[in-house]
C-alpha cells in the first residue's frame, strides 16, 4: 500500500492546479454577483426615472387644468389674465410655474400682413434685404394651395399653410438661430391676423408699419399699464390702427414648467387651448408640444 505522502511527493503540481480551479470558480462567482448587483441597480434606477417622468407628465397636465380654471374664473380677484406673467405654485412636492399668453398678441404666419412679417424678420435678420426672402417664402407658401387663412383657430386651422409654428423651420434659408429669434413672436392661432397690443411684446409692436419707437415707448410706459377700454385703442397706437384689434382670444397659450428642486430635474410643455367653444367642456385642447427650457424658464 502506497502512503499518501508518497502520492503528494510524486504529483506536486496537482495541488496548485486544484487551487487555481478553486480561485477561478470563486472569481467567476464574484463576477456574476457583481453583474447581478449592477443589473438590479440599473433596473431600479430605470424604474425610478420612469416613475419620476410619469409623475412629471401628470403634473404638467395638472398645471394646464389650473391655468384653464384660472383663465375662465368669473371672479376677477382669482382669474389670471393672458398677460404672459409667471405664476408659481407648490404642488405635490414639486414647483409648478405657469404662464398664459394670448396668441392675438403675436404675428400670425397664416393671416399676418406681409408688411408685418417683413418688419419682424427685419428685426431678426438685421436688414430689410435679408428679411425679404423669408417674407416672400412665407407668402408663397400661403398662396401655393397648401392652405389658406386659418380662420377660427378651433375649427379650420387644419386648412392653413402653417399648422404649427414649427413649420417655419421648413422655409428655405431658415437656420436654427434665426428660428430661435423669431419663434417667440409668431403664432398660427390668432383670431383674424390683427394684433392685440395689450398682449403684444415690444418686438411685435416694432414690426408694425407707421408706428414709431416713441409711440411704442409711450404705450409701454403708460397705456399698456392702464385700464383697457373695449374697442378703443390708445392714442399712442392710432397710426397703426389698421393692424390692431383690441380683443383677446379665443385661443390661449399655456406654458407649464414642473421643477423638482430636490432632484434637479425639470420639464416643460406648451398647450394651446380655446375656451368658450363647447357647452360641455371648459376648454378645447388644440395642440401640445415640448417646451425647451432656457432663458424663459422661470426656474433657471
Amino acid at each position: 500500500m502506497t502512503h499518501p505522502a508518497t502520492i503528494d511527493a510524486r504529483r506536486p503540481g496537482e495541488r496548485g492546479l486544484a487551487l487555481l480551479v478553486v480561485l477561478w470558480i470563486v472569481g467567476a462567482a464574484a463576477l456574476l454577483v457583481s453583474a447581478l448587483g449592477a443589473t438590479v441597480r440599473s433596473g431600479a434606477s430605470f424604474v425610478s426615472s420612469e416613475v419620476l417622468l410619469t409623475r412629471t407628465e401628470a403634473l404638467l397636465d395638472a398645471g394646464l387644468e389650473i391655468a384653464a380654471a384660472r383663465l375662465i374664473d368669473e371672479d376677477t380677484a382669482h382669474a389670471w389674465p393672458a398677460d404672459g406673467k409667471w405664476h408659481r405654485i407648490a404642488f405635490a412636492g414639486a414647483e409648478l410655474s405657469i404662464a398664459i399668453d394670448d396668441p392675438n398678441g403675436l404675428v400670425d404666419l397664416n393671416q399676418g400682413p406681409e408688411e408685418v412679417l417683413l418688419g419682424l424678420f427685419t428685426q431678426a435678420t438685421g436688414s430689410e434685404d435679408a428679411a425679404k426672402p423669408f417674407r416672400d417664402n412665407i407668402m408663397r407658401r400661403r398662396a401655393s394651395g397648401d392652405g389658406g387663412p386659418a380662420g377660427s383657430p378651433a375649427t379650420s386651422v387644419g386648412n392653413a399653410a402653417f399648422l404649427d409654428v414649427t413649420d417655419l423651420r421648413q422655409i428655405e434659408g431658415m437656420t436654427p438661430e434665426l428660428y430661435r429669434r423669431v419663434e417667440p413672436y409668431v403664432t398660427v392661432y390668432s383670431r383674424d391676423g390683427r394684433i392685440d397690443p395689450f398682449a403684444a411684446p415690444r418686438p411685435v409692436l416694432a414690426s408694425l408699419p407707421k408706428l414709431s419707437a416713441l409711440d411704442i415707448d409711450r404705450f409701454m410706459a403708460r397705456d399698456k399699464l392702464g385700464t383697457r377700454s373695449p374697442d378703443l385703442l390708445p392714442q399712442s397706437l392710432q397710426a397703426a390702427s389698421g393692424y390692431l384689434a383690441n380683443e383677446p382670444g379665443p385661443a390661449s397659450v399655456v406654458s407649464v414648467v414642473v421643477r423638482w428642486p430636490a432632484k434637479a430635474f425639470a420639464l416643460g410643455k406648451r398647450f394651446v387651448i380655446a375656451t368658450g367653444l363647447d357647452q360641455d367642456a371648459p376648454y378645447r385642447l388644440l395642440s401640445v408640444r415640448d417646451m425647451p427650457l432656457g432663458d424663459e424658464d422661470p426656474g433657471s
